[in-house]
């Protein structure tokens, strides 16, 4: 195992505990060597306050809002992170939407203040996402996640994009994916 990424943390962003995201997800952890150590954040038993452009973090390395510290912590301790959402509308829920917007204090950060975050090493990132029966919602979501990440030391490594969780396409062949995509995790 390549003890670089032996803390993982999953970011979870569907209301549903069992449903197709969660099969994902499960199917990533189960590819993961017994050492990982997986955390989740569930934006949706957290529901954060969105960002409101109010400028704190440009003085100092903090959010004027406290609800969101252990993510914050859990985000800054990780060695790779997981995004697992539904796709909505071409996007991610409002819940993890407003938690991936609470990352401009890390924006802020490196822009404003003039600080790089985690000595400029790049952690992997994975995108899970599972979909109706409309198409490349999950790639919308790609080009919104990458910026996101630039500023919080990661790079997009793998993305599985399952569709048709309406009209019933069977998840087995998106699950190997994801999978696939904790083996590969390891191997980087």
């Amino acid at each position: 195992m390549n003890k670089k990424y032996k803390k993982i943390l999953i970011v979870y962003g569907s209301p549903h505990e069992n449903g197709s995201t969660a099969a994902l997800v499960d199917a990533f952890i189960g590819a993961l060597p017994d050492e990982c150590t997986v955390t989740r954040f569930d934006c949706f038993k957290r529901f954060a306050r969105p960002c409101v452009d109010c400028k704190i973090c440009h003085m100092a390395q903090m959010c004027a809002f406290d609800d969101l510290e252990d993510y914050y912590e859990q985000l800054e301790s990780a060695d790779a992170i997981v995004f697992a959402a539904p796709v909505y509308n071409s996007s991610f829920p409002a819940p993890m939407k407003a938690v991936l917007d609470r990352g401009q204090r890390y924006w802020a950060q490196r822009f404003v203040l003039g600080e790089g975050f985690g000595g400029g090493t790049k952690r992997p990132a994975v995108l899970l996402t599972a979909a109706g029966s409309c198409r490349g919602g999950g790639e919308c979501m790609e080009m919104q996640l990458r910026p996101a990440l630039t500023v919080i030391g990661a790079e997009l490594v793998r993305c599985v994009h399952y569709e048709g969780t309406d009209i019933a396409v069977p998840i087995e062949e998106a699950a190997a994916l994801a999978a696939d995509a904790g083996r590969e995790l390891m191997k980087l």
